[in-house]
């Protein structure tokens, strides 16, 4: 009888050395999976409430309130990306061009011409991007970009435009 308990308590402190980092772990907060998401534009944006649809079809508010709703919609971001590895696809617009033609903080916007035309895409539609190495930029606002790296909600505004978030890439690469 002795030897039996003996093997249990054995069973069950060796179960615990094995497992008891993943027992404590739980009780830690979780952190950020390393796996790599590809992020489409629409995520970056909180989802349109069903509510404000229905009240849109129905003709019980005007385009005008839909407007100012979707505008509001854009100044806010969706935290739970906060420190998420991503990759998203998009067009720099380089803010710092060097005499080598080279930048190294640019946007990161969503289509082709986004850079040039006024008004600028939403904020939550727009990445700053901060890359040291810099980039080669006389093609850059005219070819698609694969940019990956750690997202952050991270709030900055220049005379050009304000965005609600930034990436400090690991790579960026043309768009294949």
């Amino acid at each position: 009888m002795k030897t039996g308990r003996l093997h249990y308590l054995v069973a069950v402190l060796s179960a615990f050395l094995v497992f008891g980092q993943s027992a404590l772990a739980k009780d830690a907060p979780a952190e950020k999976e390393t796996e790599v998401t590809e992020l489409s534009w629409d995520k970056l944006a909180p989802p349109v409430e069903e509510d404000m649809i229905k009240k849109y079809e129905a003709g019980e508010i005007t385009p005008a309130e839909a407007i100012a709703y979707v505008t509001e919609l854009g100044k806010v971001p969706v935290q739970s990306l906060n420190e998420t590895k991503v990759r998203v696809p998009g067009y720099l617009v380089p803010l710092n061009i060097q005499q080598d033609q080279t930048a190294t903080e640019l946007l990161l916007v969503p289509t082709l011409g986004a850079c040039i035309h006024v008004p600028p895409p939403p904020p939550n539609q727009t990445i700053f991007i901060r890359y040291p190495e810099g980039i080669k930029v006389t093609e850059a606002g005219y070819t698609p970009y694969w940019v990956e790296g750690v997202i952050k909600v991270e709030r900055n505004e220049s005379e050009y435009t304000e965005v609600l978030y930034a990436i400090t890439p690991d790579s960026i690469i043309e768009y294949e």
